[in-house]
C-alpha cells in the first residue's frame, strides 16, 4: 500500500475546475449532496470562468452516479429545486434571494439572465431524461444503447436477487461432491454443514465480484475423499506411535526440567490416560483430545526454563499434527466457491438472464475487450462530464470503467466524491482498498470541513474523541481532519432539567471486567431507563431541544437508537417495552410470513374452511386475532347451542369467501372479532401486528388470483410460512408509523441520515472474523486463507476493526444534538487468569480510547477521565428505577363544525342492467361502506348473467335420465355454457373427446359428453325466426361475441321515469313490477352474448340457461314471457338495443334503424330439446319511437333539470 501523501486543498465549489480528475472528500454533515448539486448548477450554466467546462452542458451530457435509488431520488429531487430555484434567480434578479445563497453567488457570474433563464427553463423540463443514475442503471444503459459494441444479448432478463439461483447451484454441487461420499467422510462435513444452505451461508460473499486468492493453499488437485483418507492416514499415524511409547512419558517428563507446577505427577497420568483412549479408538473423524496438545513438543519447550526439555519423536510428531488443518473446511469451501460461482453463470446464461453484477462485469469486459475503445469514446461524447457519488462505496470493476473511460482524457471531467471514514458496505462488495488505490492515483484531492448538521458542541466532541488515536482509522491513507462547526448551529442546545447536556455522555459500568451478557442486559436498560427519564421529562417541560432560541419539548420521535443487528435491536426493544415506551425497529426486513400473525391467519383460514373441525376451531378462536381464553373454549365445550353458533359463523365465512374473496371474508372477521380494536389496545407491538395482519391480506388477495380454489391457498399460505424468503421485496415487513415512537436502527441503515438524539448502547461489541479474509496490501487483491494462519488473521482482523471505527464514526456522526454511548471494560470468554487485560481494545471505542493497547479496567477508566470535557461526560451506570413512563393523552379541543347548506351530488357511478333491476335485492344487505362488494356483484351477474335458481352443486346424485333438462342447473353450469359457446365455432361439430374434457375442467362428470354434443349441434341448427336462418350459418366475420358497451347517462335517471317510458311502448314491460333503483348519473355498462348480421340487419342474441321445467313444452312462449318477466329481461333487451342503436348510427353511413336492426333473439338453451322441436326462442323487435324517447331520456338535453 502506497504512503504517498498528496496535499488536499479545502474545496470552493464556487472555483473547482471542473474539466479533469478530481477527489472531493468529505467528512459527515459537511454537504456532500449541497455540492453535488452546485457542480451540476455550474456545469449547465458554463459559469466558473477559467475553471468552467468548456461550454454549458444539458442535463442529458451531465452523468450523476450513486449507489442505491434513495440516493438517486434525493439527487435528482435537490437538482431540480435548484434549477427551479436558479430559474427564478435569474428573472427575478436576485430579488428575494438571501446574500449567501448559491443562487446570488451564481447569478454575478452570468452574463445574459434572460438567456440562462431559458436555458434553465429547458433543463427542467428535461429532468425526467435526466442522466442521474444508479451504477447498475448507468451499466444497464450503456449496455443496451450499445448492444453492439458491447455484446449484449437484446432478449436477456435482468434478475434482481440470485438467491434463488445460488441455492439451486449450491444445492448441486452438495449433491453432486457429498452424495458419493461414504457415512464417515458424510458425517463430518455434516458436522460442520447441516445442509448446502448452511454451506451457501459461508460462501455467499465469495459468489460475486471478483473470485478471491486462496492463500497457503496447495490442494487444489486433491478430492475431498482424498483429503480425508490423507488426515486419516496421519492420525492414525500419531496413534500408533503414541501406543508403542506412552508408557515412558511419565518418567521422561517428570525427569526434565519442566515447570511442575503444570507438569505435575497428579496431572499427567490423567492427561495420558485421556490420550491413551483416543489412540485406542477407531479413527472416524479428525476430532483430539484436548489433552493432546499438552504432548506438542512447541508446548513443552515454551514449559521448560532450562536447556534440560523432555524430547521425543511422539512429541514431534504430534507437533506436526496440531500444526495441520485437521478439517474438510478449506478445501471444500475452495472448491465450493469455484464450482458454484461457475454453475451459476451457466444456469443464467442457459436462462438468458443476468444479474446486477453482471451488468458492471459485462460492461467492464466490453470496454476492455477489442472495440473498447470506440465503446469509450461513445459514453465520453454522451457523458463528457461524471459525478461519482459516494465514491468511497466503489468496487474495483467500477473503478476500472469510469477509468477506462474517462483516464488520459482531461478535456472531459471525473468528479470523485465520497468519504472514506464512512465506508461501511463491504458486506455488499463495497471496497475500501479500491478508494484508496484511486486515491493514490489521482492527483487533486479537496475536502469539506464544515459540519452543517451538529452542535457545536457535538462537532467538537466527536474531533475530540477521534484525535485521540494517531491513526484512529487504522489505515494511514484514512486520516481524520477535524472540522467546524456551521455558524448557523452556535445556538443548538439539549436541555434537562434546566442543565445543558453534553453533547457526548459516556455511560460507564465500573466493574473489572464484564461479560458481553452482562454488558448487553445492563446497556439495554439503561439505555431505556435514561429515554423514559427524558420523555417524562418532556412530557413535564423539564426537557428540551433549543435552537436560535426555539424550543420544543423532547418526544418519542426525536430519539434514535442504533444498533448492529436484529438481535441487539429485540434486546432494545423488550427493554423498552418494560419502561412502557413503544419503538419501531425501522431496519427489520424479515418475512412478513415468519410472524405469529401468520400463523394465526392460518389456523383461522383452516377453521373458515372447516369448522366442523373442533380441533381447528378451537385452535382458531385461541389465536391471539381472536383472543378467547382456555376459560371461554372451555364454556363453548359445555354449552353446545354456543358451539353451533360459532361453527355456523366460520361456515358463514366460508360463505362470503367463495362468493366474494378472501379480502371480504377476513374483513367480516376482523370487523366481528374487533381484532382491529384489540390489536391497538396492545401499546408496545399492536400498531406493528396489525400493519402485518393488513400485509398479509394484501398478500393472500393477490395470490388468490393465481391459485385455483380455497384449499389452494391455505396450502400456500402455509408454504410460504414453513419457508419465508426476506429477500423477496413484497414479504418484506413494512414499517408502522414512527411519528409517536423511539426508533431503532441499524448504523448500516441510518448512513446519511441525522436525528435530534442518538442512543449507542452497545458500542463495545465486536466480533471476530470467522474466515481469514483479507486484502493484499500491495496489490489490493481479495485474499482467502482457508488454513487460517496466524498472519492471514491478524490481517483479517485488522480489517475488521478498521470498518468497525468507520462504523463507529458513522453511528456517533448522526446526531444533531446529543449522543450516549454504553461502555464498560468487555472480556470476551472467561477470564483468564495470567492477565486482568479486558478485549476492549479489539473494538473501534476501545481501540480509540486505549490508543490501540490491550489493559485492564484500570487503563479504561484513565482514558475515560482524559476525556472528559465541557463537551464529553462520563456517567457511571447506577441501579436502574423501574417506573414506567405513561404518556399523557392530549385533552381534546371540543370543536364545532359549521353547519354544511349546500348540496353534493352524489348519483354519478357506474352502473348496468344489473344494477337497475336488482337493486332491492341487494339494498337491505349492504350498506354505504359496502359499496364496492355491490358493484362487484352487479359486474359478476352482468357478465355471467345465469339463472341462480336451483342447486347450484355441480354434483349430483344417482340421473334417472342423461338430458338436457337434467344437466347441472345453477350459476356454475350457466357459466359453463355460455363459455362453450363462446368458444365453439357454429358452422362444426364440437369434438366429443374435447368436450369432456372441458366438463371435467368445470367440475362436471365428463359422462355428460354425448347428451352434451347433441345438445350444441341441436342449438347451432335449429332454425331462428326462418328456415333460412341458424347459428350454423353466420359466418366468423359477421359475428362478435361478448360485446362490451358503455352508455353514458347524462341526466339523472329516475326509476319512474325509466318505468313509465317502458310501460309506454312495450307490453311486455306493462306487465313486469315496477323498478326501483337509487336515482343515478354515470354510466351504464353491459355485455352482449352475440352481435350479427345476416342478410344487412343486425341482431342481437343473449343466451338463457334457466331451468323452466322437465321438458321442451316448458320452453313455450308464454312460459319464456313469464321468466322474461320475472327477470326483468324487458330492461335488458331494451337497454342493449338503445348501445346497438347508437353503435350502428356512428359505425354505419345512412343508417336506418328499421332497415337495418333486425331485433333481439332470446335463447333459453334448455327448451332445445330434439323431442320438443320449435321451443325456447323468444324474438321482439322494439319501435323506433320507443328507443329514440329512451335515447333522449340518457341524453342531457335539457340541462336546466339537473
Amino acid at each position: 500500500m502506497s504512503n504517498r501523501r498528496i496535499q488536499a486543498y479545502q474545496l470552493d465549489p464556487y472555483c473547482l475546475p471542473l474539466y479533469g480528475q478530481r477527489l472531493i472528500e468529505a467528512s459527515a454533515g459537511t454537504g456532500k449532496t449541497y455540492t453535488i448539486a452546485l457542480l451540476y448548477l455550474r456545469l449547465l450554466l458554463g459559469v466558473g470562468q477559467k475553471n468552467a467546462f468548456s461550454r454549458p452542458l444539458s442535463v442529458e451530457e451531465i452523468l450523476v452516479v450513486t449507489f442505491t435509488e434513495t440516493a438517486t431520488d434525493e439527487l435528482r429531487s435537490r437538482i431540480r429545486h435548484n434549477i427551479h430555484q436558479m430559474r427564478m434567480a435569474c428573472i427575478r434578479d436576485g430579488i428575494g434571494f438571501d446574500e449567501n445563497s448559491i443562487f446570488r453567488i451564481l447569478l454575478s457570474s452570468i452574463a445574459d439572465k434572460n438567456v440562462a433563464a431559458q436555458w434553465l427553463l429547458a433543463a427542467e423540463r428535461q429532468m425526467d431524461e435526466a442522466a442521474i443514475y444508479t451504477i447498475h442503471g448507468f451499466c444497464q444503459r450503456m449496455l443496451v444503447h450499445n448492444a453492439f459494441e458491447s455484446g449484449m444479448l437484446f432478449e436477456q432478463s435482468i434478475i434482481k436477487d440470485e438467491h434463488t439461483i445460488q441455492k439451486q447451484a449450491c444445492a448441486d454441487f452438495w449433491r453432486c461432491n457429498c452424495y458419493p461420499l461414504n457415512y464417515s467422510i458424510s458425517k463430518v462435513i455434516v458436522d460442520e454443514w447441516s445442509d448446502p444452505e448452511a454451506l451457501l451461508a459461508e460462501i455467499k460473499p465469495y459468489l460475486q465480484g471478483d473470485i478471491p486468492t486462496f492463500i497457503n493453499q496447495s490442494i487444489e488437485a486433491q478430492s475431498i475423499k482424498q483429503r480425508h483418507q490423507t488426515l486419516i492416514d496421519t492420525i492414525k499415524k500419531v496413534k500408533a506411535l503414541w501406543l508403542l511409547n506412552s508408557a515412558s512419558f511419565i518418567d521422561l517428563i517428570t525427569d526434565s526440567a519442566i515447570n511442575k507446577r503444570s507438569y505435575s505427577r497428579r496431572n499427567l497420568p490423567g492427561w495420558i490416560a485421556a490420550v491413551t483412549s483416543w489412540a485406542q479408538s477407531a479413527t472416524v473423524d479428525y476430532k483430539t483430545p484436548k489433552e493432546l496438545a499438552r504432548f506438542c513438543q512447541s508446548e513443552l519447550i515454551d514449559k521448560t526454563p532450562t536447556v534440560q526439555v523432555p524430547k521425543h519423536k511422539v512429541f514431534l510428531a504430534i507437533d506436526n499434527l496440531m500444526q495441520q488443518s485437521l478439517t474438510l473446511r478449506d478445501i471444500i469451501i475452495s472448491k465450493a466457491i469455484i464450482d458454484v460461482r461457475q454453475t451459476i453463470v451457466k444456469e443464467k446464461r442457459r436462462r438468458g438472464e443476468i444479474g446486477f453484477d453482471d451488468l458492471l462485469s459485462h460492461l467492464d469486459q466490453a470496454l476492455h475487450a477489442e472495440g473498447g475503445e470506440r465503446l469509450a469514446n461513445t459514453i465520453r461524447n454522451r457523458y463528457p462530464v461524471v459525478m461519482v457519488d459516494e465514491f468511497q462505496d466503489t468496487d474495483p470493476q467500477q473503478y476500472h470503467i469510469f477509468q477506462r473511460i474517462y483516464q488520459r482524457h482531461n478535456h472531459c471531467g471525473l468528479l470523485f466524491i465520497g468519504d472514506p471514514k464512512q465506508a461501511i458496505y463491504a458486506f455488499r462488495g463495497a471496497d475500501i482498498f479500491t478508494y484508496l488505490k484511486a486515491k493514490d492515483q489521482i492527483e487533486s484531492h479537496y475536502t469539506l470541513d464544515t459540519n452543517w448538521r451538529s452542535s457545536p458542541s457535538m462537532v467538537a466532541a466527536i474531533n475530540q474523541l477521534f484525535s485521540r488515536a494517531t491513526k484512529p482509522f487504522l489505515f494511514e491513507q484514512i486520516p481524520f481532519n477535524t472540522v467546524d462547526s456551521a455558524s448557523s448551529n452556535q445556538h443548538l442546545a439539549f436541555i434537562h432539567k434546566t442543565a445543558k447536556l453534553s453533547a457526548l455522555n459516556f455511560c460507564y459500568l465500573d466493574k473489572e471486567v464484564v461479560s458481553t451478557l452482562d454488558y448487553q442486559q445492563t446497556m439495554a436498560y439503561q439505555c431505556a431507563s435514561q429515554i423514559c427519564d427524558w420523555l417524562k421529562g418532556g412530557e413535564n417541560e423539564a426537557t428540551w431541544l433549543y435552537r436560535n432560541d426555539v424550543k420544543q419539548p423532547v418526544t418519542a420521535a426525536d430519539i434514535m437508537v442504533l444498533v448492529r443487528s436484529r438481535r441487539e435491536a429485540v434486546m432494545i426493544r423488550e427493554a423498552l417495552s418494560k419502561f412502557n415506551i413503544s419503538s419501531v425497529f425501522l431496519s427489520n426486513q424479515e418475512s412478513v410470513f415468519a410472524t405469529d400473525e401468520a400463523r394465526d391467519l392460518l389456523w383461522l383460514l383452516q377453521a373458515v374452511l372447516s369448522p366442523e373441525k373442533e380441533r381447528t376451531l378451537r385452535c382458531a378462536l385461541a389465536t391471539r386475532l381472536i383472543g378467547l381464553s382456555a376459560q371461554d373454549i372451555e364454556q363453548l365445550n359445555q354449552d353446545e347451542s354456543q358451539w353451533e353458533i360459532r361453527v355456523e359463523e366460520f361456515a358463514n365465512y366460508l360463505l362470503i369467501w367463495q362468493r366474494h374473496g378472501i379480502l371480504p371474508a377476513l374483513r367480516a372477521i376482523m370487523v366481528n372479532h374487533r381484532i382491529a380494536e384489540n390489536l391497538l389496545m396492545d401499546n408496545i407491538d399492536g400498531e406493528r401486528r396489525l400493519m402485518d395482519v393488513m400485509h398479509l391480506s394484501e398478500l393472500l388477495q393477490e395470490a388468490e388470483l393465481q391459485l385455483e380454489s380455497e384449499h389452494a391457498l391455505v396450502r400456500w399460505l402455509a408454504q410460504q410460512i414453513d419457508h419465508p424468503d426476506p429477500l423477496v421485496e413484497n414479504q418484506q415487513i413494512r414499517l408502522e408509523s414512527d411519528s409517536h415512537l423511539v426508533s431503532i436502527s441499524t448504523i448500516h441503515k441510518s448512513k446519511g441520515l441525522e436525528y435530534p438524539i442518538v442512543w449507542l448502547p452497545f458500542a463495545c461489541q465486536f466480533s471476530q472474523q470467522k474466515l481469514a479474509t483479507f486484502h493484499n496490501r500491495d496489490n489490493f487483491q481479495t485474499c482467502l486463507d482457508l488454513t487460517q494462519q496466524e498472519e492471514s488473521i491478524r490481517l483479517a482482523n485488522e480489517e475488521r476493526l478498521a470498518e468497525d471505527l468507520r462504523l463507529l464514526y458513522v453511528a456517533l456522526t448522526r446526531s444533531k444534538y446529543h449522543c450516549s454511548v454504553g461502555i464498560a471494560p468487555l472480556i470476551k470468554g472467561r477470564p483468564s487468569g495470567e492477565s486482568d487485560n479486558t478485549d476492549l481494545h479489539q473494538s473501534a471505542l476501545g481501540y480509540l480510547l486505549q490508543n490501540g493497547q490491550p489493559g485492564n479496567a484500570t487503563l479504561l477508566r484513565d482514558a475515560l477521565c482524559a476525556l472528559a470535557s465541557e463537551n464529553i461526560s462520563i456517567t457511571p451506570v447506577g441501579d436502574i428505577n423501574l417506573s414506567p413512563w405513561y404518556q399523557k393523552e392530549n385533552t381534546p379541543v371540543n370543536l364545532l363544525a359549521r353547519n354544511f347548506t349546500g348540496q353534493i351530488q352524489n348519483t354519478w357511478r357506474v352502473t348496468s342492467y344489473s344494477g337497475l333491476t336488482y337493486h332491492d335485492m341487494y339494498s337491505n344487505k349492504f350498506t354505504t361502506s359496502d359499496i364496492s362488494i355491490e358493484i362487484a356483484i352487479q359486474d359478476l351477474a352482468l357478465k355471467m348473467d345465469v339463472d341462480a335458481q336451483g342447486d347450484s352443486s355441480s354434483v349430483q346424485g344417482e340421473i334417472a335420465e342423461w338430458s338436457v333438462h337434467t344437466f347441472p342447473k345453477g350459476a356454475t353450469a350457466g357459466t359453463f355454457l355460455h363459455s362453450l359457446l363462446e368458444l365453439l365455432p357454429f358452422n362444426q361439430h364440437p369434438q366429443e373427446s374435447w368436450l369432456a374434457e372441458k366438463l371435467e375442467q368445470a367440475g362436471f362428470s365428463a359422462d355428460w359428453a354425448p347428451v352434451l354434443k347433441l345438445w350444441l349441434i341441436n342449438i347451432f341448427d335449429t332454425p331462428l325466426l326462418s328456415d333460412s336462418l341458424s347459428l350454423s350459418k353466420i359466418t366468423p366475420e359477421n359475428q362478435l361475441n361478448e360485446m362490451q358497451f358503455h352508455l353514458p347517462i347524462e341526466k339523472l335517471l329516475l326509476p319512474s321515469a325509466l318505468d313509465s317510458l317502458t310501460h309506454q311502448y312495450d307490453v311486455l314491460s306493462q306487465r313486469c313490477p315496477p323498478l326501483s333503483f337509487e336515482p343515478v348519473t354515470g354510466v351504464l355498462k353491459g355485455y352482449i352474448d352475440l352481435v350479427f348480421c345476416w342478410q344487412d340487419k343486425f341482431y342481437l342474441l343473449d343466451y338463457k340457461s334457466n331451468w323452466l321445467g322437465e321438458n321442451g313444452l316448458a320452453y313455450s312462449q308464454e312460459a319464456i314471457q313469464n321468466a322474461m318477466i320475472d327477470h326483468r329481461y324487458d330492461l335488458q333487451y331494451q337497454l342493449y338495443t338503445l348501445a346497438m342503436h347508437r353503435y350502428l348510427r356512428n359505425r354505419l353511413p345512412n343508417y336506418d334503424y328499421q332497415k337495418h336492426f333486425g331485433g333481439i333473439i332470446y335463447l333459453f338453451l334448455r327448451g332445445f330439446d330434439a323431442k320438443d322441436p320449435g321451443y325456447g326462442i323468444y324474438h321482439t323487435i322494439p319501435t323506433y319511437a320507443f328507443i329514440n324517447s329512451l335515447d333522449e331520456l340518457f341524453n342531457a338535453t335539457n340541462r336546466g333539470e339537473q
